[in-house]
């Protein structure tokens, strides 16, 4: 197996299940802390507002926060330049969402899931330049009934495949349902018959987890 050295978590749930106010938790337990809000402003949108102003209003005033449309670039030079224990972003759906808007008129729809691909794999690099800690918020889009339409099919697609890219990477996996948030992956998870008992996690599991060598129990990892 390929040897993991990248310090990821990823947080994956549906809507309301308690995903980003979990990887705000975790990120609490660091001092230092940047957070990307891939989101942004929608124009004309009250409902948008008021909810972006609900995750600033919970964030702690000392945290750095930078906010979509500002390039997953630019943030990595800034946590690498400022020294950042770790960095949130919140969220993976919203980004893939924007790369979409800003996208669908320009290509046929097998270039658009090309482009796509091609620009997630652009922001997984960024990603592993960066020498601290990441928290990544994504929901999870497979439960549900298959999208209608043709730009949700390929959203839904292109958003899947950016959630198992990133798993691919992470140190820890946690799925959120109702507030309580499940384990799916780290590194010092022991198989035993193709078995693995996990359980519900809190801040500290994780925090303690992305402060291990990554490299450690990669062993243990599906015997």
């Amino acid at each position: 197996m390929q040897e993991n050295k990248f310090k990821i978590s990823l947080f994956l749930g549906g809507g309301q299940s308690g995903k980003s106010l979990f990887a705000e938790n975790c990120a609490k337990k660091w001092h230092h802390v940047v957070y990307y809000a891939t989101g942004g402003l929608v124009e004309k949108s009250p409902e948008w507002e008021f909810r972006i102003q609900n995750h600033r209003a919970r964030r702690p005033e000392h945290w750095k926060t930078i906010e979509h449309p500002v390039p997953l670039e630019e943030v990595v030079k800034y946590c690498e330049e400022q020294k950042t224990e770790v960095l949130l972003v919140d969220c993976l759906t919203l980004w893939m969402g924007w790369q979409m808007a800003l996208n669908i008129q320009n290509y046929s729809p097998f270039q658009l899931l090309k482009h796509l691909e091609n620009e997630t794999q652009h922001f997984i690099n960024q990603l592993k330049i960066l020498s601290c800690p990441v928290l990544v918020v994504s929901n999870e889009v497979g439960e549900g009934v298959i999208p209608g339409s043709e730009s949700g099919r390929i959203f839904r697609e292109a958003l899947g495949n950016m959630n198992l890219a990133v798993g691919s990477l992470a140190q820890c996996i946690t799925f959120s349902i109702a507030g309580q948030h499940l384990l799916l992956k780290n590194m010092s998870q022991n198989f035993i018959n193709g078995f693995c008992p996990m359980g519900i996690v809190d801040e500290n599991f994780i925090f303690t987890e992305l402060n291990k060598d990554p490299l450690v129990g990669e062993n243990n990892v599906n015997k």
